[in-house]
């Protein structure tokens, strides 16, 4: 069988901070949405397991890939070895905070189940996704998504449409690095909160209440990537858009609520942007 599963990006609408948890994790509350830009895995029938990259040649194949990760807790979970070879073609890119590793690991997971007649029921897929990665379970479903814990709680909303621009400056961040940079935040918020402050007003239509209400805390980390992350933000409010990074860097967008004058400053900076759309 042959499968072909696209594998989208995401943005953070918001990310807050509540604290540092016992097992070193941060406790989070998050809005995710997942966009219109997508890397492909094409699954065709093989002897073995096998991985081929196409589009990012820096990238393992082995087990610190979340793809082979994922094809390995599907395989502990369900006692199938998958005999299939998975072609990658890479679009978004590294550590960017666009959640492209998450994304390929929980597409992987769906494609083998479905290869092999759904042998694990959603909630299932939720729960093997957990074990690889805090965003992994969100793309389970994608869409507009509130996350919360270490990222891994999920409650799913009907998507919203909007229009963005994505602007990645061409260096990456360390996630690991963004977090251990942090100054203590503790902040008193619910999932609940981030339901009032972000996701009503989007479902609503209430665009410019939601972006006024947008924050993200890990751009208060002294990380050294989070400097060149400013300069991307400085560039966008100068062409009078209200800007804020995705996830931990170092990709930055902002949501479009009418027409830019100018874009001779993003033009000249030279880095990779794109216009999108949430999906």
């Amino acid at each position: 069988m042959r499968l072909i599963v696209p594998s989208p990006a995401k943005i953070n609408l918001s990310l807050w901070i509540k604290g540092k948890r016992p097992d070193g994790y941060h406790e989070i509350v998050t809005v995710m949405h997942t966009i219109n830009l997508f890397d492909v895995l094409s699954f065709h029938p093989s002897d073995r397991f096998e991985l081929e990259i196409v589009g990012n040649d820096t990238l393992p194949l082995n087990k610190g890939n979340l793809i082979v990760k994922a094809a390995n807790i599907f395989k502990e979970a369900t006692g199938i070895k998958p005999k299939v070879g998975i072609r990658l073609k890479k679009r978004i890119p590294v550590g960017a905070g666009l959640g492209g590793g998450s994304s390929n690991a929980a597409s992987t997971l769906k494609g083998l189940n479905e290869i092999y007649g759904n042998p694990l029921s959603e909630k299932e897929l939720y729960q093997l996704a957990a074990q690889i990665g805090s965003d992994v379970p969100f793309f389970i479903k994608g869409g507009l998504a509130l996350a919360y814990g270490r990222g891994e709680k999920i409650r799913n909303y009907n998507p919203v449409n909007f229009k963005l621009l994505l602007v990645y400056p061409n260096f990456q961040c360390s996630t690991a690095e963004v977090y251990q940079n942090l100054p203590p935040i503790k902040r008193d918020i619910s999932p609940e909160d981030a339901e009032k402050f972000v996701i009503s007003p989007l479902v609503s239509g209430k665009i410019e209440e939601a972006i006024n209400n947008m924050v993200n805390d890990l751009e208060l980390s002294r990380a050294p990537c989070i400097e060149g992350v400013k300069k991307v933000k400085k560039v966008l409010e100068n062409i009078g858009l209200k800007p804020l990074m995705s996830g931990s860097g170092s990709s930055v967008f902002a949501i479009l609520t009418g027409s830019i004058s100018d874009l001779t400053p993003l033009k000249n900076s030279g880095w990779w942007y794109k216009f999108l759309s949430a999906v």
